[in-house]
């Protein structure tokens, strides 16, 4: 299981490393986004510097890449670790259910590559659209709640940065409503702290209000 997960852990986080919105800024645009704005390579600073069409490629060319991440990871543990994945298969990895912890798993992965993407010099983007895909394909009735929770928050305050720090403090949250496994919920937390950790500058900025809002002309994201 180990070598699995070893393979499993390094194809998610060289997935991960194809940042889409330094891919796309540089093949369309022959520009880097991160010399741009706030420095960031997410979709934010995509919207803000270049549009919404290429912010709606970022989004989904970021998301789209956990999803094949996690395709990948269920036939490496399938295959090299033996273990079944099926739909109530009764597998466990370290008390969590195999099927969830390998989702977990190399979303993790991939969510730290997009993060400090090796293809890039370790800049890339704060992850948010990336763990918003691993959500997706963990349990989407989660991913519309956490989306609606973002969609509220961004519309009374217009802060994003304040929607995606309310989404990844929630999901471990309703990880452990919905399934009640605390293992599982402890393993979401990291999430909750990494993405957390990537927005430590939106943090202090929002502590002394000089946070950007949507539609300015004031990058922070």
């Amino acid at each position: 299981m180990i070598p699995a997960l070893i393979i499993s852990a390094v194809v998610s986080y060289l997935l991960g490393s194809l940042n889409f919105g330094i891919i796309i800024s540089k093949s369309l645009n022959k520009d880097d986004v991160r010399s741009h704005g706030s420095g960031n390579a997410g979709s934010t600073n995509m919207l803000r510097n270049y549009g919404k069409k290429y912010a709606v490629m970022t989004i989904i060319g970021d998301m789209l890449k956990v999803a094949v991440a996690i395709i990948i990871s269920f036939i490496i543990v399938r295959k090299m670790g033996n273990i079944s994945l099926a739909e109530n298969g009764g597998a466990y990895i370290l008390g969590i259910d195999a099927r969830m912890f390998t989702k977990s798993f190399s979303g993790l992965f991939c969510v730290l590559g997009h993060i400090f993407p090796c293809f890039f010099g370790f800049k890339g983007g704060k992850g948010v659209a990336t763990a918003g895909g691993m959500v997706f394909m963990i349990d989407w009735r989660i991913a519309l709640i956490l989306l609606a929770i973002f969609a509220i928050i961004v519309l009374i305050t217009k802060y994003v940065s304040l929607g995606s720090i309310a989404m990844a403090v929630f999901y471990p949250v309703f990880i452990f409503i919905f399934y009640k496994s605390l293992p599982l919920a402890l393993l979401s937390l990291i999430f909750t702290l990494i993405v957390l950790l990537a927005h430590r500058e939106n943090i202090k900025k929002l502590i002394n209000h000089t946070e950007s809002k949507i539609g300015s002309k004031k990058e922070n994201k």
